[in-house]
């Protein structure tokens, strides 16, 4: 698998939602931002994508996601997700939508959450995940204009990598101030040999 590796220029996380930004927030702690793609998630087989983010991260996995409420979690894949030990934890709640936090502790886990997490990535507008589960904090900020909304914040107080996979699964932003993604070569040599990479730029 060929994918394209760069730096993201600051422009792409410092730019409101309304802009055409992210649609949570970045704390300005951040050192480096990434890119890694294009990567369609759902056609790479299961052992592959444990692979990729094993090479990223170590267990356990945070992830948390954004539920609005006109879409409910379907009981059995809830059910499913129980008899597999994993538990939606709710973090955060707001007018229109509810977060919830998934704590992933080994490839197992990953494994059975793997299709819930495609399913519902669907229906919601953010899927993060971090080594790190004090890093989401929640915050009202202005998006646009006078509108006020409560957001995702990502916080970098102490080592943290977060990573977000796009709202088509095209590919996996990584914000980190850790030192192991401080060049691109440093983060070539953490991905697995399934994974080829070239070098861009972004502008």
């Amino acid at each position: 698998m060929n994918l394209e590796i760069g730096y993201l220029p600051k422009k792409y996380i410092n730019t409101l939602p309304s802009g055409g930004g992210y649609p949570f927030y970045v704390s300005k702690n951040v050192k480096y931002a990434l890119n890694i793609g294009p990567m369609y998630y759902p056609e790479m087989p299961d052992e592959q994508l444990v692979l990729f983010k094993e090479s990223l991260s170590s267990y356990p996995f945070y992830y948390l996601f954004e539920l609005c409420h006109e879409h409910k979690i379907d009981q059995e894949i809830n059910h499913d997700l129980i008899a597999g030990g994993i538990i939606l934890e709710k973090v955060h709640q707001c007018p229109t939508s509810d977060f919830f936090l998934v704590t992933i502790k080994n490839r197992e886990q990953l494994l059975h959450f793997l299709p819930s997490m495609f399913l519902q990535h669907n229906f919601n507008t953010s899927t993060l995940w971090s080594n790190n589960k004090q890093a989401f904090t929640f915050e009202e900020k202005t998006w646009k204009y006078s509108e006020i909304k409560d957001t995702a914040c990502i916080q970098f107080d102490q080592p943290t990598s977060v990573f977000w996979l796009g709202h088509d699964f095209m590919g996996t932003d990584i914000f980190s101030n850790e030192g192991k993604f401080s060049s691109i070569e440093q983060t070539i040599h953490l991905l697995p040999d399934f994974i080829t990479v070239e070098i861009v730029e972004f502008g």
